[in-house]
């Protein structure tokens, strides 16, 4: 039997990349999903392949979030799992991130997701329980200054993860978050339009010696969600390949790229 049979699961940021790959994973364990993004066509089209729901919003938009949810559960006739994954990044140093692009960082990145976990609890509460499960980085275990307002972006998140798990988890709520290292296909979402110019193969690889995937983040995201993950409340887990194991690690693997 699919481990995530009977599910009713809402992903937000499901349109490509990671989201899309979560989407996938989710359906094939046997889980309802509604997705949402803020490209209807995209949407539509991921939502059509999978044989999922597709609801538009903007995670910065409390009122479109709030809408969203109502919509999601009641196609779903309720809700069990929420996958808050939309995200968009922003490549500059604290000194160099204009306020817009530091709002629009820390709106998408982390208000979006407090938007939706508080928007879900009196769903996921209805249904008995449940679980909250939140993509965070390995940017917010250990900080990226070329990447800052991201980096603090997700610092933060994994505090409303482990303050949300406290709140939520008498009521049967789990809350946790994946961090994902480097991740091809990379984030598409960048701030003033979509970026896929990225290529992997410039990356410096973990010591597992790969580029990590969607489905890598796909599998930990189901593992929460799952009755597998049932004493998981406030876990913060990277999903990296081990390039955060230490400082160490990450020098070898950048020293190793360097002799190639």
């Amino acid at each position: 039997m699919a481990r995530l049979a009977g599910t009713r699961a809402l992903v937000t940021g499901g349109t490509s990349g990671i989201g899309e790959s979560i989407v996938e994973r989710l359906r094939s364990e046997g889980a309802a999903v509604v997705l949402t993004g803020r490209d209807e066509r995209r949407g539509r089209r991921v939502a059509a392949r999978l044989g999922a729901d597709f609801v538009g919003a903007d995670v910065r938009d409390g009122e479109a979030v709030r809408a969203s949810v109502e919509e999601a559960t009641a196609r779903l006739g309720g809700l069990d799992a929420l996958v808050a994954n939309a995200g968009v990044l922003h490549e500059a140093s604290l000194s160099e991130t204009t306020d817009d692009a530091w709002d629009a960082v820390l709106g998408t990145n982390l208000v979006g997701y407090y938007l939706y976990a508080v928007a879900c609890l009196p769903h996921l509460r209805s249904a008995g329980g449940g679980s909250i499960t939140m993509t965070s980085s390995d940017a917010g275990v250990w900080g990226e200054t070329s990447i800052a307002a991201y980096s603090v972006a997700k610092r933060a998140v994994n505090m409303l993860v482990q303050t949300l798990a406290v709140e939520a988890g008498p009521h049967g709520v789990r809350v946790n978050a994946v961090c994902p290292g480097d991740t091809a296909p990379g984030m598409a979402s960048h701030v003033g339009g979509r970026d896929e110019s990225s290529d992997p193969a410039t990356w410096v690889l973990p010591p597992l010696a790969r580029v990590g995937t969607g489905e890598d983040v796909a599998g930990a995201v189901t593992f929460f969600a799952s009755a597998d993950g049932a004493f998981c409340n406030g876990s913060i887990l990277l999903v990296d390949g081990g390039m955060r194991a230490s400082l160490r690690a990450s020098s070898a693997a950048r020293e190793a790229a360097g002799s190639r």
